[in-house]
């Protein structure tokens, strides 16, 4: 059931990610129905992802400093 939900917030977050406002609304909605080992593998993934998008991965940055995805 777990992986389901992560590959659904993967999804919807690279529908997104051209996007600020709807970037950072779909990591908070992910942040409140992931558990922590989830939010882990969210995280990591996300570093992945924007690696070649510095604006997105400043976005993530933001995200990660007001603790947003903190377990």
């Amino acid at each position: 059931m777990g992986l389901v939900v992560l590959n659904n917030v993967k999804t919807a977050i690279i529908r997104v990610s051209n996007n600020k406002d709807h970037f950072v609304k779909e990591v908070i909605k992910a942040s409140k129905v992931l558990s922590s080992h989830e939010k882990d593998k969210l995280i990591n993934w996300l570093f992945f992802f924007t690696a070649d998008k510095p604006e997105t991965q400043q976005w993530l940055y933001e995200v990660l400093d007001k603790e947003i995805l903190v377990s």
